[in-house]
């Protein structure tokens, strides 16, 4: 596994845990900065290899649907996190839980669908 690939899991696992406790607390300030250092961890992990960061680079050669659609859908689920804030910040609470429980669902599909376009199917 990857340094990359640890940092990920970790970014999803905090998101994860940031949105159990913002669902209980009615979206806290603690549990609202656990997602967003999730958030954070997620786009620098996918973005410093872009500036020449070597460490963070997954060296895949080829790409394919699975990769693409992944990528794709990390960058909705930073669209999304974004939307779900501004959405907390005008207090309409039930759409922002709604918007956080999205973003869950779609990050775990971008990482089915990264790991799958990595490791499963052919890249080109």
């Amino acid at each position: 596994m990857s340094p990359p690939e640890i940092l990920y899991i970790i970014a999803f696992s905090l998101f994860l845990i940031g949105a159990a406790k913002s669902f209980r607390e009615n979206g806290s300030p603690r549990s609202v900065a656990i997602m967003g250092v999730a958030v954070l961890i997620d786009f620098l992990t996918a973005m410093l290899p872009l500036a020449g960061v070597e460490f963070l680079k997954m060296h895949v050669q080829g790409r394919n649907l699975a990769l693409v659609i992944g990528i794709l859908l990390g960058f909705a689920v930073w669209a999304l996190f974004l939307v779900a804030l501004l959405s907390k910040r005008k207090g309409k609470y039930p759409l922002y839980h709604r918007l956080i429980t999205l973003t869950e669902i779609l990050w775990f599909i971008d990482f089915i669908m990264f790991l799958l376009g990595t490791y499963k199917f052919e890249l080109t």
